[in-house]
């Protein structure tokens, strides 16, 4: 009885169609959003730190809104409806005439076009941008530590928050960070 049961369930699980695509899917490209954050993050990492060099990032996370997000997804259905149609045809599938397919393509097209400006333009994309920034920064036992970061950036690539995480290689408690408005008449680097 065990050898029957086993058998209809492996023919039960051979029998069912994946429908699910194997590799996770990622609803927004946030590439660029990342490259204009971590930009970001430099440049006020050079205006804060009296000294940093060598520095990386981890756990990049964009926070956005769902309104962006419903603009994203709108255009990815347009692109998604076009590519079908397209696929219909090449295949000899779609059945109407050469002109309605012009016709439906075009339209197609167009809501896909506009969908997509529309996304691209949205003006509050995210509500925050999440990133690890750790660097070597010099510090006031004159050497350099490598400190982890954890940045806060909004929607305009401003930071609104910087939080010390870790270090690796200091001397003592005493050691510190050493900022630019700390060193006076040095000559800010």
């Amino acid at each position: 009885m065990p050898m029957k049961i086993f058998i209809a369930l492996i023919s039960f699980f051979l029998a069912v169609p994946v429908t699910e695509d194997p590799q996770p899917v990622q609803d927004i490209d946030s590439a660029e959003d990342e490259k204009k954050v971590t930009a970001a993050v430099v440049a006020w990492a050079d205006s804060v730190f009296y000294q940093h060099v060598e520095y990386k990032f981890e756990h990049f996370r964009a926070e956005y809104t769902d309104e962006y997000y419903i603009m994203v997804m709108r255009a990815n259905m347009y692109r998604k409806r076009v590519d079908e149609l397209e696929r219909k045809k090449s295949s000899g599938l779609y059945t109407k005439t050469d002109a309605e397919y012009t016709k439906e393509l075009s339209d197609l097209k167009t809501a896909w076009n506009g969908a997509q400006k529309e996304a691209d333009n949205f003006p509050q994309r995210a509500s925050y941008y999440r990133v690890h920034f750790w660097s070597n920064i010099f510090t006031n036992d004159g050497i350099t530590v490598y400190y982890e970061h954890i940045m806060r950036v909004d929607n305009d690539y401003k930071i609104v928050e910087a939080v010390e995480n870790s270090s690796i290689g200091k001397k003592s408690e005493a050691t510190k960070i050493l900022y630019k408005k700390d060193v006076k008449g040095v000559g800010n680097r």
